[in-house]
C-alpha cells in the first residue's frame, strides 16, 4: 500500500476527531473505526455506549470512510478499534492518540506489525477453556492440536492439578497432517478442546474435523458458537455484548483517571456459554445447566 494511502488516512483520521472547543475538561471524545459494518460490531457498539459515563461524546466510522471533513482540535481523545482490517490501519498511523482493539484473537494480535494499543482479546483465558472442558464432561484428558506448544505457567499446572485433569497437545506440520493427528488425539484423550488457530480450524477444515469428533464418540470443545451449530458439544466464548461491556469498563476506568494506562492485551473478561444438547443426547452426555457450568467457572476463576 503506498504512502499517499497512509499520509490520506492519518489525514482522514485526524479530521475524524472533532474539537470540544471550551469544553474539553468536561467531555471525553471517543472515536470507534470498525473494520466493516455488521450487526457484531454495531452490538458491541451500543452496549459500551449504554455503559460509559453520558458526557462522552462518540463518533463511529468504516475503515473505508476515515477520509472526511470534520472538524479537528480534541484534546482528550481515545481511539476505539473493531477488527483486524482497522486495526492494522491505525497502528500503522502512529497517531500517538491511546487506542483500544477488540475483535482481534491472540494470534492475530501478535500478528500486528506494530503493537502499540491496547487489545482486548477475543479468546477465553486458557485456565477457562480448561476449566470449562472439566466442568461439562468429568472428564480426565483433553487434547488441543497446535502449530507450536503452549508453555503452561504456574497457575494453570496448578488449576490442572486442583481439577484432577490433564491437557495433552499434539503438533501438526508438513509431516503431521491434521485428520491423522486429530484420530490419534481421539483415541487418547476424551474430548478435543479447539482453541483459535486459523491454520487449523478453518472452512476447508472445519467439517471434516466436526465429522471425525462425532463419529469417534469424542466430543469437540469450541471457542466459536458458530461451531457447537456445525456439531461441536459447547462453546465458551465472548459475545458482542461481552466485548461491549469489557470495552466501557476499561474507558470509565481512563474517565476516572487519565493516568491509568491502558493493558498490552486483556483475555476476554466476560464470556458466553452455548451447548448442543442434539450431540450430547447422541453421544450419551448429560449437560449440566448452562447457569450451574457459570457459577462453577466463576468459583474457579483466579
Amino acid at each position: 500500500m503506498n504512502t499517499y494511502w497512509y499520509k490520506g488516512l492519518l489525514y482522514g483520521l485526524m479530521l475524524l476527531l472533532p474539537g470540544l472547543a471550551n469544553a474539553a475538561d468536561e467531555f471525553y471524545q471517543v472515536v470507534i473505526v470498525k473494520s466493516s459494518d455488521n450487526a457484531y460490531f454495531n452490538r458491541s457498539i451500543e452496549t459500551l455506549i449504554e455503559q460509559v459515563d453520558r458526557s462522552v461524546r462518540f463518533r463511529t466510522v468504516q475503515v473505508k470512510d476515515l477520509v472526511q471533513d470534520f472538524d479537528n482540535g480534541a484534546r482528550n481523545r481515545l481511539l476505539i478499534t473493531l477488527g483486524q482490517p482497522a486495526a492494522e490501519a491505525v497502528a500503522r498511523l502512529h497517531s500517538g492518540l491511546p487506542t483500544l482493539s477488540a475483535y482481534l484473537t491472540h494470534e492475530q494480535f501478535t500478528e500486528l506489525e506494530y503493537r502499540d494499543q491496547s487489545v482486548v482479546l477475543l479468546d477465553q483465558p486458557l485456565s477457562r477453556y480448561l476449566a470449562f472442558c472439566k466442568l461439562i464432561l468429568s472428564a480426565k484428558t483433553v487434547g488441543t492440536i497446535e502449530e507450536q506448544e503452549i508453555k503452561l505457567d504456574s497457575s494453570q499446572i496448578a488449576l490442572l492439578d486442583r481439577l484432577d485433569f490433564d491437557l495433552k497437545q499434539y503438533r501438526i506440520d508438513a509431516s503431521n497432517k491434521l485428520l491423522p493427528v486429530l484420530r490419534r488425539l481421539l483415541r487418547q484423550n476424551d474430548a478435543l478442546l479447539m482453541l483459535p488457530r486459523r491454520a487449523i480450524y478453518n472452512r476447508d477444515s472445519l467439517k471434516g474435523v466436526l465429522l471425525t469428533s462425532y463419529r469417534s464418540r469424542k466430543p469437540a470443545i469450541s471457542y466459536s458458537p458458530a461451531h457447537v451449530k456445525s456439531g461441536a458439544l459447547a462453546s465458551i466464548y465472548s459475545s458482542p455484548t461481552d466485548i461491549g461491556r469489557h470495552l466501557a469498563q476499561l474507558i470509565n476506568n481512563k474517565l476516572q483517571d487519565p493516568s491509568y494506562r491502558l493493558p498490552a492485551y486483556q483475555y476476554a473478561r466476560f464470556y458466553s456459554i452455548t451447548t448442543n444438547r442434539r450431540v450430547a443426547r447422541s453421544l450419551g452426555i448429560d449437560l449440566p445447566a448452562e447457569s450451574d457450568l457459570r457459577s462453577a467457572l466463576n468459583r474457579l476463576e483466579p
